[in-house]
């Protein structure tokens, strides 16, 4: 990894973990300092976080943290249905790989596991998110079509609502059980797709799962999602 993709990648985690304020002035300056770099390659990485709509220019010297509303991460949440769905119906059409089918039932395997099992803890969710990304990263490299993981890069930079949230929940965890369960099962129903070459069923289900993390949120959690996830309910058209 260069420096510049280090240090890009660095900062993104920064920015997305709300470690950088959106009301700090972001500098090659202070991001040199922060990473212990030097600031030749924070010049290039942060060029790439803006191109990446992370972070805004200012009109003076350095960068701040883009603020996200509900809009942004409704549409970018479209946007991940689109090309999910439009992989899990290449790859119904082509048939999955050895490889791929291996990750896949051994993702919902973990995932039904800890559904299964005692209560939701910090280690449970860990290997809940693990098995996740494994299902859709599995997916998108076996579609057939390379463009397709390059595409929903930029989209998952976005702070779309992660499934360790639940963090936050308190006394409200068993509804949080219930959002995972629905997470789970549609991945059930996807593999099942795939497996019947059902191209027209695979993306459809694809669309619907991808799309619908922060409106699983609102059905699941109902107004404690907006309390509980305040960073993803910005601005004026919060309900």
């Amino acid at each position: 990894m260069s420096a510049v993709d280090f240090a890009a990648s660095e900062l993104r985690k920064l920015i997305l973990s709300d470690q950088i304020p959106s009301d700090e002035r972001l500098t090659e300056s202070s991001g040199a300092a922060i990473l212990g770099l030097s600031r030749t390659p924070l010049r290039e990485a942060l060029s790439r976080l803006e191109r990446e709509g992370l972070i805004e220019k200012l009109d003076g010297r350095g960068y701040k943290v883009r603020n996200f509303g509900l809009q942004d991460i409704k549409d970018a949440s479209d946007l991940r249905g689109l090309i999910e769905g439009y992989a899990a119906g290449r790859m119904a059409a082509n048939g999955p790989s050895d490889a791929a089918k291996n990750a896949i039932e051994a993702s919902i395997e973990k995932t039904g596991a800890i559904l299964d099992g005692g209560p939701l803890g910090v280690t449970e969710i860990g290997i809940y998110q693990e098995a996740n990304t494994a299902f859709h990263t599995a997916i998108l490299s076996d579609c057939g079509n390379r463009f397709a993981s390059d595409a929903l890069q930029k989209v998952q930079q976005f702070p779309i609502l992660p499934p360790g949230a639940f963090a936050k929940l308190g006394t409200k965890v068993n509804r949080e059980r219930l959002r995972l369960t629905v997470g789970h099962s549609q991945h059930v129903i996807i593999w099942d797709a795939i497996q019947h070459r059902d191209a027209i069923r695979a993306e459809n289900a694809m669309r619907e799962h991808a799309q619908a993390p922060l409106r699983y949120a609102e059905l699941f959690l109902g107004a404690d999602a907006q309390h509980l996830f305040p960073e993803a309910f910005v601005g004026d058209d919060a309900q």
